[in-house]
Protein backbone atom coordinates (compact mmCIF):
# COMPACT_ATOMS: atom_id res chain seq x y z
CA UNK A 1 0.00 0.00 0.00
CA UNK A 2 1.13 3.52 -0.70
CA UNK A 3 -0.16 6.98 -1.08
CA UNK A 4 1.33 8.50 -4.20
CA UNK A 5 4.25 6.09 -3.70
CA UNK A 6 5.38 7.84 -0.53
CA UNK A 7 4.07 7.90 3.00
CA UNK A 8 2.42 11.24 3.48
CA UNK A 9 3.66 11.37 7.02
CA UNK A 10 7.34 10.78 6.54
CA UNK A 11 8.03 10.77 2.82
CA UNK A 12 9.40 7.22 2.95
CA UNK A 13 9.37 5.64 -0.47
CA UNK A 14 7.29 2.51 -0.69
CA UNK A 15 9.13 1.26 -3.69
CA UNK A 16 8.62 1.52 -7.37
CA UNK A 17 7.00 -1.18 -9.33
CA UNK A 18 9.79 -2.00 -11.52
CA UNK A 19 8.54 -4.54 -13.94
CA UNK A 20 9.72 -4.39 -17.49
CA UNK A 21 6.88 -2.33 -18.80
CA UNK A 22 7.68 1.04 -17.29
CA UNK A 23 10.01 3.66 -18.54
CA UNK A 24 12.02 6.14 -16.68
CA UNK A 25 12.17 4.20 -13.49
CA UNK A 26 9.08 4.69 -12.03
CA UNK A 27 8.48 8.10 -11.05
CA UNK A 28 9.04 8.88 -7.44
CA UNK A 29 6.39 11.14 -5.99
CA UNK A 30 7.03 14.21 -3.88
CA UNK A 31 6.84 14.03 -0.10
CA UNK A 32 3.74 15.54 1.42
CA UNK A 33 5.50 16.84 4.53
CA UNK A 34 5.74 20.39 3.21
CA UNK A 35 2.78 21.97 1.52
CA UNK A 36 4.93 23.60 -1.11
CA UNK A 37 6.16 20.17 -2.18
CA UNK A 38 2.76 18.61 -2.46
CA UNK A 39 1.39 20.33 -5.54
CA UNK A 40 1.14 17.84 -8.40
CA UNK A 41 2.09 14.75 -6.53
CA UNK A 42 -0.41 12.59 -8.24
CA UNK A 43 1.34 13.10 -11.50
CA UNK A 44 4.27 11.04 -12.13
CA UNK A 45 6.16 9.62 -14.75
CA UNK A 46 3.64 6.68 -14.42
CA UNK A 47 1.64 7.26 -17.37
CA UNK A 48 4.66 6.18 -19.18
CA UNK A 49 4.00 4.37 -22.39
CA UNK A 50 7.19 2.43 -22.91
CA UNK A 51 8.98 -0.40 -21.24
CA UNK A 52 11.58 0.16 -18.57
CA UNK A 53 15.26 0.74 -19.05
CA UNK A 54 17.04 3.49 -20.92
CA UNK A 55 15.36 4.13 -24.22
CA UNK A 56 16.95 4.56 -27.60
CA UNK A 57 18.86 7.70 -28.36
CA UNK A 58 16.51 10.55 -29.02
CA UNK A 59 13.50 8.74 -27.57
CA UNK A 60 10.90 11.17 -26.33
CA UNK A 61 10.27 11.25 -22.56
CA UNK A 62 7.04 9.65 -21.37
CA UNK A 63 3.98 11.83 -21.10
CA UNK A 64 2.82 12.85 -17.64
CA UNK A 65 -0.41 11.33 -16.45
CA UNK A 66 -2.37 10.87 -13.32
CA UNK A 67 -1.33 7.30 -12.68
CA UNK A 68 0.26 5.44 -9.84
CA UNK A 69 3.53 3.63 -10.04
CA UNK A 70 2.74 0.02 -10.82
CA UNK A 71 3.76 -3.03 -8.85
CA UNK A 72 5.84 -5.84 -10.17
CA UNK A 73 3.23 -8.51 -10.65
CA UNK A 74 3.81 -12.19 -10.93
CA UNK A 75 2.69 -13.51 -14.22
CA UNK A 76 3.77 -10.56 -16.32
CA UNK A 77 4.66 -12.05 -19.65
CA UNK A 78 8.18 -11.48 -20.81
CA UNK A 79 8.02 -13.86 -23.70
CA UNK A 80 11.03 -15.75 -24.96
CA UNK A 81 13.71 -13.12 -25.06
CA UNK A 82 16.03 -13.26 -28.00
CA UNK A 83 19.31 -12.06 -26.62
CA UNK A 84 21.08 -12.34 -29.92
CA UNK A 85 24.77 -13.06 -29.46
CA UNK A 86 24.62 -12.40 -25.74
CA UNK A 87 24.05 -16.00 -24.72
CA UNK A 88 23.32 -16.17 -21.04
CA UNK A 89 24.99 -12.91 -20.05
CA UNK A 90 23.05 -10.36 -18.06
CA UNK A 91 23.48 -6.88 -19.51
CA UNK A 92 21.68 -3.59 -19.53
CA UNK A 93 18.67 -3.46 -21.83
CA UNK A 94 19.97 -0.32 -23.49
CA UNK A 95 23.04 0.38 -25.56
CA UNK A 96 25.85 2.07 -23.73
CA UNK A 97 26.05 0.13 -20.49
CA UNK A 98 29.57 -1.08 -19.89
CA UNK A 99 30.51 -4.70 -19.31
CA UNK A 100 32.22 -5.48 -16.02
CA UNK A 101 34.91 -7.84 -14.92
CA UNK A 102 33.48 -10.65 -12.87
CA UNK A 103 34.89 -13.47 -10.78
CA UNK A 104 33.12 -16.61 -11.73
CA UNK A 105 33.73 -20.13 -10.22
CA UNK A 106 37.00 -19.32 -9.49
CA UNK A 107 39.97 -18.37 -8.27
CA UNK A 108 41.53 -15.74 -6.68
CA UNK A 109 44.90 -16.36 -8.27
CA UNK A 110 48.16 -16.84 -6.40
CA UNK A 111 48.85 -15.38 -3.02
CA UNK A 112 45.57 -13.56 -2.64
CA UNK A 113 45.66 -11.86 0.72
CA UNK A 114 49.20 -13.29 1.08
CA UNK A 115 47.76 -16.79 1.11
CA UNK A 116 48.97 -19.76 -0.83
CA UNK A 117 46.86 -20.82 -3.75
CA UNK A 118 46.71 -24.27 -2.22
CA UNK A 119 43.95 -22.89 -0.03
CA UNK A 120 41.82 -22.62 -3.17
CA UNK A 121 43.18 -25.39 -5.37
CA UNK A 122 40.27 -25.42 -7.83
CA UNK A 123 39.90 -21.67 -8.38
CA UNK A 124 41.36 -19.56 -11.15
CA UNK A 125 40.87 -15.90 -11.91
CA UNK A 126 38.64 -15.41 -14.95
CA UNK A 127 37.27 -12.46 -16.81
CA UNK A 128 33.65 -12.02 -17.65
CA UNK A 129 32.56 -13.70 -20.83
CA UNK A 130 31.40 -10.23 -21.91
CA UNK A 131 35.07 -9.30 -22.36
CA UNK A 132 36.08 -12.48 -24.09
CA UNK A 133 35.79 -12.88 -27.83
CA UNK A 134 32.70 -14.99 -28.46
CA UNK A 135 33.19 -17.64 -31.10
CA UNK A 136 30.38 -16.17 -33.21
CA UNK A 137 31.53 -12.53 -33.23
CA UNK A 138 32.90 -11.31 -36.54
CA UNK A 139 36.33 -9.73 -36.84
CA UNK A 140 34.70 -6.45 -37.93
CA UNK A 141 32.55 -6.26 -34.82
CA UNK A 142 35.40 -7.32 -32.59
CA UNK A 143 37.68 -4.65 -34.04
CA UNK A 144 34.93 -2.04 -33.73
CA UNK A 145 34.41 -2.91 -30.08
CA UNK A 146 38.14 -2.48 -29.53
CA UNK A 147 38.12 0.99 -31.12
CA UNK A 148 40.14 -0.02 -34.15
CA UNK A 149 37.72 1.77 -36.52
CA UNK A 150 37.26 5.31 -35.19
CA UNK A 151 35.79 6.51 -38.51
CA UNK A 152 33.51 3.57 -39.27
CA UNK A 153 30.44 4.43 -41.38
CA UNK A 154 27.16 2.62 -42.02
CA UNK A 155 28.25 1.72 -45.55
CA UNK A 156 31.17 -0.20 -44.06
CA UNK A 157 28.78 -2.57 -42.26
CA UNK A 158 27.51 -4.38 -45.33
CA UNK A 159 26.45 -7.93 -44.34
CA UNK A 160 27.03 -7.07 -40.66
CA UNK A 161 24.00 -4.87 -39.88
CA UNK A 162 22.03 -7.53 -38.02
CA UNK A 163 25.06 -8.60 -36.00
CA UNK A 164 25.83 -5.01 -35.02
CA UNK A 165 22.17 -4.39 -34.14
CA UNK A 166 22.25 -7.25 -31.64
CA UNK A 167 25.40 -5.97 -29.98
CA UNK A 168 25.34 -3.47 -27.16
CA UNK A 169 27.81 -1.05 -28.73
CA UNK A 170 26.92 -1.84 -32.33
CA UNK A 171 23.26 -1.02 -31.70
CA UNK A 172 24.15 2.37 -30.28
CA UNK A 173 26.42 3.07 -33.25
CA UNK A 174 23.68 2.30 -35.78
CA UNK A 175 21.15 4.42 -33.88
CA UNK A 176 23.48 7.40 -33.91
CA UNK A 177 24.31 7.05 -37.59
CA UNK A 178 20.70 6.59 -38.70
CA UNK A 179 19.77 10.05 -37.46
CA UNK A 180 22.05 11.65 -40.07
CA UNK A 181 22.29 8.88 -42.66
CA UNK A 182 21.85 9.46 -46.38
CA UNK A 183 18.94 7.75 -48.16
CA UNK A 184 21.30 5.19 -49.66
CA UNK A 185 22.78 4.37 -46.25
CA UNK A 186 19.31 3.97 -44.76
CA UNK A 187 18.35 1.67 -47.62
CA UNK A 188 21.46 -0.44 -47.04
CA UNK A 189 20.58 -0.89 -43.38
CA UNK A 190 16.89 -1.40 -44.12
CA UNK A 191 17.51 -4.13 -46.68
CA UNK A 192 19.54 -6.16 -44.21
CA UNK A 193 17.32 -5.78 -41.16
CA UNK A 194 14.01 -6.43 -42.93
CA UNK A 195 14.62 -10.16 -43.15
CA UNK A 196 15.54 -10.36 -39.46
CA UNK A 197 13.01 -7.78 -38.30
CA UNK A 198 11.02 -9.99 -35.94
CA UNK A 199 14.07 -11.34 -34.11
CA UNK A 200 15.42 -7.80 -33.76
CA UNK A 201 12.09 -6.56 -32.38
CA UNK A 202 12.42 -8.95 -29.45
CA UNK A 203 16.14 -8.44 -28.97
CA UNK A 204 17.55 -6.60 -25.98
CA UNK A 205 19.55 -4.26 -28.23
CA UNK A 206 18.01 -4.80 -31.65
CA UNK A 207 14.63 -3.35 -30.66
CA UNK A 208 16.20 0.09 -30.40
CA UNK A 209 17.39 -0.07 -34.00
CA UNK A 210 13.89 -1.00 -35.17
CA UNK A 211 12.42 1.89 -33.17
CA UNK A 212 14.94 4.27 -34.67
CA UNK A 213 13.89 3.14 -38.14
CA UNK A 214 10.28 4.08 -37.43
CA UNK A 215 11.53 7.59 -36.63
CA UNK A 216 14.01 8.32 -39.42
CA UNK A 217 13.16 6.38 -42.58
CA UNK A 218 10.67 6.98 -45.39
CA UNK A 219 6.96 6.30 -45.04
CA UNK A 220 7.26 3.39 -47.46
CA UNK A 221 10.01 1.81 -45.37
CA UNK A 222 7.96 2.30 -42.19
CA UNK A 223 5.00 0.54 -43.77
CA UNK A 224 7.16 -2.34 -44.98
CA UNK A 225 8.58 -2.73 -41.49
CA UNK A 226 5.10 -2.62 -39.97
CA UNK A 227 4.09 -5.48 -42.26
CA UNK A 228 6.60 -7.62 -40.38
CA UNK A 229 4.57 -6.99 -37.23
CA UNK A 230 1.36 -8.39 -38.72
CA UNK A 231 0.50 -11.81 -37.40
CA UNK A 232 2.71 -11.31 -34.35
CA UNK A 233 1.06 -8.37 -32.57
CA UNK A 234 -0.07 -10.25 -29.46
CA UNK A 235 3.26 -11.97 -28.64
CA UNK A 236 5.13 -8.74 -29.35
CA UNK A 237 2.74 -6.74 -27.15
CA UNK A 238 3.38 -9.11 -24.24
CA UNK A 239 7.15 -9.16 -24.69
CA UNK A 240 9.53 -6.83 -22.87
CA UNK A 241 11.17 -5.38 -25.98
CA UNK A 242 8.53 -6.11 -28.59
CA UNK A 243 5.97 -3.95 -26.78
CA UNK A 244 8.20 -0.93 -27.37
CA UNK A 245 8.34 -1.60 -31.09
CA UNK A 246 4.55 -1.93 -31.35
CA UNK A 247 4.11 1.42 -29.62
CA UNK A 248 6.61 3.14 -31.88
CA UNK A 249 4.96 1.61 -34.95
CA UNK A 250 1.52 2.86 -33.91
CA UNK A 251 2.94 6.38 -33.61
CA UNK A 252 4.50 6.24 -37.06
CA UNK A 253 2.23 4.44 -39.53
CA UNK A 254 -0.93 5.60 -41.36
CA UNK A 255 -4.42 5.01 -39.92
CA UNK A 256 -5.34 2.06 -42.13
CA UNK A 257 -2.25 0.15 -41.09
CA UNK A 258 -2.86 1.09 -37.45
CA UNK A 259 -6.29 -0.53 -37.65
CA UNK A 260 -4.82 -3.73 -39.10
CA UNK A 261 -2.43 -3.99 -36.16
CA UNK A 262 -4.92 -3.29 -33.38
CA UNK A 263 -7.42 -5.81 -34.80
CA UNK A 264 -5.07 -8.58 -33.74
CA UNK A 265 -5.66 -7.65 -30.09
CA UNK A 266 -9.41 -8.26 -30.37
CA UNK A 267 -10.25 -11.08 -27.97
CA UNK A 268 -7.10 -10.51 -25.92
CA UNK A 269 -7.79 -7.07 -24.44
CA UNK A 270 -8.02 -8.02 -20.76
CA UNK A 271 -4.93 -10.23 -21.03
CA UNK A 272 -2.96 -7.28 -22.40
CA UNK A 273 -4.38 -4.74 -19.96
CA UNK A 274 -3.30 -6.83 -16.98
CA UNK A 275 0.15 -7.50 -18.40
CA UNK A 276 3.13 -5.35 -17.40
CA UNK A 277 4.10 -4.90 -21.05
CA UNK A 278 0.80 -5.28 -22.86
CA UNK A 279 -0.95 -2.51 -20.95
CA UNK A 280 1.35 0.05 -22.54
CA UNK A 281 0.39 -1.19 -25.99
CA UNK A 282 -3.32 -0.86 -25.20
CA UNK A 283 -2.73 2.67 -23.88
CA UNK A 284 -0.88 3.59 -27.06
CA UNK A 285 -3.71 2.16 -29.18
CA UNK A 286 -6.19 4.38 -27.36
CA UNK A 287 -3.93 7.43 -27.76
CA UNK A 288 -3.11 7.00 -31.46
CA UNK A 289 -5.89 5.08 -33.19
CA UNK A 290 -9.33 6.28 -34.29
CA UNK A 291 -11.69 5.51 -31.37
CA UNK A 292 -14.22 3.98 -33.74
CA UNK A 293 -11.70 1.22 -34.50
CA UNK A 294 -11.33 0.54 -30.76
CA UNK A 295 -14.91 -0.33 -29.88
CA UNK A 296 -13.77 -3.89 -29.13
CA UNK A 297 -11.75 -2.50 -26.20
CA UNK A 298 -14.81 -0.74 -24.76
CA UNK A 299 -16.83 -3.93 -25.19
CA UNK A 300 -14.20 -5.94 -23.32
CA UNK A 301 -14.43 -3.52 -20.40
CA UNK A 302 -18.18 -3.95 -19.95
CA UNK A 303 -18.81 -5.13 -16.39
CA UNK A 304 -15.08 -4.98 -15.64
CA UNK A 305 -14.61 -1.26 -14.96
CA UNK A 306 -14.41 -1.52 -11.16
CA UNK A 307 -12.00 -4.47 -11.29
CA UNK A 308 -9.76 -2.74 -13.82
CA UNK A 309 -9.87 0.59 -11.98
CA UNK A 310 -8.42 -1.12 -8.91
CA UNK A 311 -5.70 -2.84 -10.95
CA UNK A 312 -2.21 -1.24 -11.12
CA UNK A 313 -2.20 -1.36 -14.92
CA UNK A 314 -5.93 -1.32 -15.59
CA UNK A 315 -6.36 2.04 -13.87
CA UNK A 316 -4.02 3.56 -16.44
CA UNK A 317 -6.01 2.22 -19.36
CA UNK A 318 -9.30 3.47 -17.89
CA UNK A 319 -7.83 6.97 -17.72
CA UNK A 320 -6.70 6.82 -21.35
CA UNK A 321 -10.24 5.81 -22.38
CA UNK A 322 -11.70 8.78 -20.50
CA UNK A 323 -9.20 11.07 -22.26
CA UNK A 324 -9.42 9.90 -25.86
CA UNK A 325 -12.62 7.97 -26.56
CA UNK A 326 -15.94 9.37 -27.72
CA UNK A 327 -18.70 10.38 -25.28
CA UNK A 328 -20.72 7.38 -26.45
CA UNK A 329 -17.81 5.12 -25.46
CA UNK A 330 -16.97 6.79 -22.15
CA UNK A 331 -20.56 7.01 -20.94
CA UNK A 332 -20.92 3.32 -19.93
CA UNK A 333 -17.47 3.41 -18.33
CA UNK A 334 -18.41 6.42 -16.21
CA UNK A 335 -21.72 4.83 -15.29
CA UNK A 336 -19.89 1.84 -13.82
CA UNK A 337 -17.44 4.12 -12.02
CA UNK A 338 -20.23 6.07 -10.34
CA UNK A 339 -21.70 2.84 -9.00
CA UNK A 340 -18.51 2.22 -7.00
CA UNK A 341 -17.23 5.72 -6.18
CA UNK A 342 -17.01 5.28 -2.42
CA UNK A 343 -14.97 2.07 -2.77
CA UNK A 344 -12.76 3.49 -5.52
CA UNK A 345 -11.74 6.61 -3.60
CA UNK A 346 -10.33 4.39 -0.85
CA UNK A 347 -8.40 2.12 -3.21
CA UNK A 348 -4.70 2.64 -3.84
CA UNK A 349 -5.27 2.62 -7.61
CA UNK A 350 -8.96 3.44 -7.92
CA UNK A 351 -8.47 6.84 -6.30
CA UNK A 352 -6.43 7.93 -9.32
CA UNK A 353 -9.31 7.16 -11.66
CA UNK A 354 -11.73 9.23 -9.56
CA UNK A 355 -9.23 12.09 -9.39
CA UNK A 356 -8.95 11.96 -13.17
CA UNK A 357 -12.71 12.42 -13.54
CA UNK A 358 -12.62 15.37 -11.14
CA UNK A 359 -9.85 17.04 -13.12
CA UNK A 360 -10.94 16.29 -16.68
CA UNK A 361 -14.57 15.18 -16.57
CA UNK A 362 -17.72 17.16 -17.25
CA UNK A 363 -19.36 19.09 -14.42
CA UNK A 364 -22.16 16.55 -14.08
CA UNK A 365 -19.70 13.74 -13.35
CA UNK A 366 -17.70 15.92 -10.96
CA UNK A 367 -20.84 16.81 -9.01
CA UNK A 368 -21.78 13.14 -8.65
CA UNK A 369 -18.44 12.47 -6.98
CA UNK A 370 -18.70 15.53 -4.73
CA UNK A 371 -22.12 14.35 -3.59
CA UNK A 372 -20.62 11.00 -2.54
CA UNK A 373 -17.97 12.80 -0.49
CA UNK A 374 -20.42 15.16 1.22
CA UNK A 375 -21.25 13.97 4.71
CA UNK A 376 -18.04 11.93 4.86
CA UNK A 377 -15.41 14.67 4.57
CA UNK A 378 -13.82 13.93 7.95
CA UNK A 379 -13.50 10.16 7.58
CA UNK A 380 -12.39 10.26 3.94
CA UNK A 381 -9.88 13.05 4.63
CA UNK A 382 -8.22 10.85 7.24
CA UNK A 383 -7.83 8.01 4.73
CA UNK A 384 -4.47 7.58 3.04
CA UNK A 385 -5.88 7.40 -0.50
CA UNK A 386 -9.32 8.98 -0.22
CA UNK A 387 -7.79 12.20 1.14
CA UNK A 388 -6.37 12.80 -2.35
CA UNK A 389 -9.88 12.68 -3.78
CA UNK A 390 -11.29 15.03 -1.12
CA UNK A 391 -8.62 17.57 -2.05
CA UNK A 392 -9.57 17.32 -5.71
CA UNK A 393 -13.23 17.75 -4.75
CA UNK A 394 -12.39 20.95 -2.87
CA UNK A 395 -10.37 22.19 -5.85
CA UNK A 396 -12.73 21.30 -8.71
CA UNK A 397 -16.16 21.61 -7.08
CA UNK A 398 -18.44 24.50 -7.95
CA UNK A 399 -18.36 27.50 -5.61
CA UNK A 400 -21.51 26.37 -3.81
CA UNK A 401 -20.32 22.76 -3.52
CA UNK A 402 -17.02 23.94 -2.07
CA UNK A 403 -18.92 26.02 0.45
CA UNK A 404 -20.87 22.96 1.59
CA UNK A 405 -17.67 20.95 2.07
CA UNK A 406 -16.00 23.69 4.12
CA UNK A 407 -19.12 24.31 6.17
CA UNK A 408 -19.36 20.58 6.92
CA UNK A 409 -15.98 20.45 8.67
CA UNK A 410 -16.45 23.82 10.38
CA UNK A 411 -19.81 23.03 11.97
CA UNK A 412 -19.63 19.31 12.69
CA UNK A 413 -19.06 18.73 16.45
CA UNK A 414 -18.03 22.32 17.03
CA UNK A 415 -15.67 22.57 20.01
CA UNK A 416 -12.44 20.95 21.19
CA UNK A 417 -13.36 17.74 19.36
CA UNK A 418 -14.52 19.36 16.16
CA UNK A 419 -13.98 17.78 12.76
CA UNK A 420 -11.76 20.67 11.68
CA UNK A 421 -9.48 20.32 14.71
CA UNK A 422 -9.14 16.56 14.16
CA UNK A 423 -8.28 17.14 10.51
CA UNK A 424 -5.63 19.75 11.28
CA UNK A 425 -3.75 17.24 13.45
CA UNK A 426 -4.09 14.32 11.05
CA UNK A 427 -1.22 13.22 8.80
CA UNK A 428 -3.48 13.12 5.72
CA UNK A 429 -6.44 15.36 6.50
CA UNK A 430 -4.26 18.39 7.25
CA UNK A 431 -3.58 18.66 3.53
CA UNK A 432 -7.30 18.88 2.85
CA UNK A 433 -7.54 21.81 5.29
CA UNK A 434 -4.58 23.49 3.58
CA UNK A 435 -6.32 23.09 0.23
CA UNK A 436 -9.50 24.60 1.66
CA UNK A 437 -7.50 27.64 2.81
CA UNK A 438 -5.93 27.97 -0.65
CA UNK A 439 -9.06 27.82 -2.80
CA UNK A 440 -11.78 29.20 -0.52
CA UNK A 441 -13.54 32.51 -1.08
CA UNK A 442 -12.74 35.28 1.47
CA UNK A 443 -15.94 34.67 3.50
CA UNK A 444 -15.15 30.95 3.67
CA UNK A 445 -11.55 31.65 4.67
CA UNK A 446 -12.77 33.94 7.46
CA UNK A 447 -14.97 31.12 8.72
CA UNK A 448 -11.98 28.79 8.72
CA UNK A 449 -9.90 31.34 10.62
CA UNK A 450 -12.67 31.84 13.16
CA UNK A 451 -12.75 28.10 13.81
CA UNK A 452 -8.96 27.73 13.90
CA UNK A 453 -8.20 30.65 16.25
CA UNK A 454 -9.20 28.87 19.51
CA UNK A 455 -6.77 26.04 18.69
CA UNK A 456 -3.70 28.07 17.69
CA UNK A 457 -1.73 27.34 20.85
CA UNK A 458 -2.34 23.60 20.79
CA UNK A 459 -1.76 23.37 17.03
CA UNK A 460 1.77 24.67 17.47
CA UNK A 461 2.56 21.42 19.28
CA UNK A 462 1.80 19.28 16.23
CA UNK A 463 3.89 19.02 13.08
CA UNK A 464 0.83 19.09 10.84
CA UNK A 465 -0.82 21.82 12.88
CA UNK A 466 2.16 24.08 12.28
CA UNK A 467 1.74 23.54 8.54
CA UNK A 468 -1.85 24.75 8.80
CA UNK A 469 -0.87 27.89 10.71
CA UNK A 470 1.89 28.68 8.23
CA UNK A 471 -0.50 28.31 5.31
CA UNK A 472 -3.17 30.42 6.95
CA UNK A 473 -0.82 33.24 7.91
CA UNK A 474 0.63 33.27 4.40
CA UNK A 475 -2.79 33.93 2.88
CA UNK A 476 -3.86 36.42 5.53
CA UNK A 477 -0.71 38.50 5.11
CA UNK A 478 -0.76 38.21 1.31
CA UNK A 479 -4.34 39.41 1.02
CA UNK A 480 -4.28 41.69 4.08
CA UNK A 481 -7.23 39.82 5.54
CA UNK A 482 -7.68 40.19 9.29
CA UNK A 483 -3.96 40.68 9.89
CA UNK A 484 -1.54 38.03 11.16
CA UNK A 485 -2.87 35.28 13.39
CA UNK A 486 -0.51 36.27 16.16
CA UNK A 487 3.18 35.71 16.72
CA UNK A 488 4.01 32.44 18.46
CA UNK A 489 5.70 32.58 21.80
CA UNK A 490 8.90 30.99 20.49
CA UNK A 491 9.03 33.06 17.33
CA UNK A 492 8.24 30.07 15.09
CA UNK A 493 5.03 28.89 13.60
Amino acid sequence: PRRDSVHRSDGTSLGTMAGSGFSGGLESQLSRQMTQQKGNQFYGPLGSVTASGPGPIGMMPPSQSLTPPPQSLNGGSLGNLNLGTLGGRILSAAPGAEAKYMIRNGPLGNNVFNSSNTLFPNRTLQRSSSLEKPSGRSRLLEDFRNNRYPNLQLRDLSNHIVEFSQDQHGSRFIQQKLERATPSEKQLVFTEILGAAYSLMTDVFGNYVIQKFFEFVTQEQKQALAQKVKGHVLPLALQMYGCRVIQKALESIPPEQQKEIVKELDGHVLKCVKDQNGNHVVQKCIECVDPIALQFIINAFQGQVYTLSTHPYGCRVIQRILEHCTPEQTSPVLEELHQHTEQLVQDQYGNYVVQHVLEHGCQEDKSKIVNVVRGKVLSLSQHKFASNVVEKCVTHATRSERGYLIEEVCTFNDGPHSALYAMMKDQYANYVVQRMIEVSEPPQRKLLLHKIRPHITSLRKYTYGKHILAKLEKYLMKNNELGPIGAPSNGNI
